[in-house]
């Protein structure tokens, strides 16, 4: 009797114990339910990384899609597709700078420039490069001064062989300001960017310089191999001479050199450098008419 009486009570306890277990279970899920959705609609950061990868992979599909309408010529297609890329995913920089070519083929260059002058901002690897299409732009716009500026700028940072053509366009507009002085230093640099083994040597150092700022060990290495002296003249430099003796972008330097000297007045300069140019390219049309202007001067 007494054993029985001491069960029933044992077993009515534990439907108890059991019925609160599975209630406060039920009850925890559905506040964590709950919890979760007052979360997500709160979007915190820690959610929002969980799902970047499935937002970085749609962005870069909207991207690719602009860039193969941006190599067709649909650019008003591929600006859709850009923007719409960089609403997904707001830091995508290739789709920022592709988005600047086509607001440059569209010539919307206020736009294009507004988009550069932001990458200058979020994109380390590319200063100089930004600062190039900067210089670009303001010059279709006219707006020369800022032109200059920028060119400065890519110029003064920019490795071989981007530092040639902003040095090189640099003069060309200071010829335009009829600032004779400055045009003949801005070629002088140019020329001394030119096509070298020391040149070609520095210049990958300093782009592998530029890209690596985020990787300590690597620039560490190339800020040692650029402070170390390098004999060149034990190098065979053949190969960079032959080069420079056929090359026309040079020859074309030399001839605004010369054209610098010339309205500068100094004609054994102008000449001398018509010269070399010629001597580069035998069959530039330009140089050979140059240089009877200056030879009917002379004999005057």
């Amino acid at each position: 009797m007494s054993s029985s009486s001491s069960t029933i009570p044992a077993k009515k306890s534990t439907e108890n114990s059991e019925n609160k277990f599975i209630r406060y279970s039920l009850s925890s899920i559905w506040g964590m339910l709950i919890l979760f959705g007052i979360i997500s609609l709160a979007q915190p950061k820690w959610l929002v990384d969980i799902s970047s990868p499935g937002k970085l992979t749609e962005a870069l599909v909207n991207q690719k899609a602009g860039d193969r309408l941006l190599k067709k010529g649909y650019y008003k297609a591929a600006v859709s597709q850009y923007r719409r890329a960089i609403k997904i995913q707001p830091d995508l920089i290739d789709a920022y700078g592709n988005l600047a070519i086509a607001y440059t083929k569209l010539k919307l260059y206020d736009d294009a420039i507004m988009i550069f002058k932001f990458l200058l901002k979020i994109d380390n690897e590319n200063i100089h490069t930004n600062y190039y299409n900067l210089a670009e732009l303001y010059k279709r716009k006219g707006v020369i001064n800022s032109a200059i500026e920028y060119y400065l700028k890519s110029a003064e940072i920019s490795p071989y062989p981007i530092s040639i053509y902003s040095y090189q366009y640099l003069g060309d507009l200071y010829l335009r300001l009829q600032e004779w002085d400055l045009a003949i230093k801005a070629f002088k640099q140019a020329l001394a960017n030119k096509l070298t083994l020391q040149n070609s040597y520095y210049g990958m150092l300093r782009s592998v310089e530029i890209s690596s700022h985020e990787e300590p060990e690597i620039l560490k290495a190339v800020k040692l191999l650029l402070t170390s002296p390098i004999e060149f003249e034990n190098y065979d430099n053949k190969i960079f001479e032959e080069m420079l003796l056929k090359d026309k972008e040079i020859a074309k330097t030399y001839n605004f050199l010369g054209d610098a000297y010339f309205k500068n007045k100094d004609l054994e300069k102008a000449k001398i450098n018509y010269e070399i140019a010629l001597n580069i390219w035998p069959d530039f049309v330009k140089v050979k008419q140059n240089l009877k202007n200056l030879e009917a001067i002379q004999e005057k």
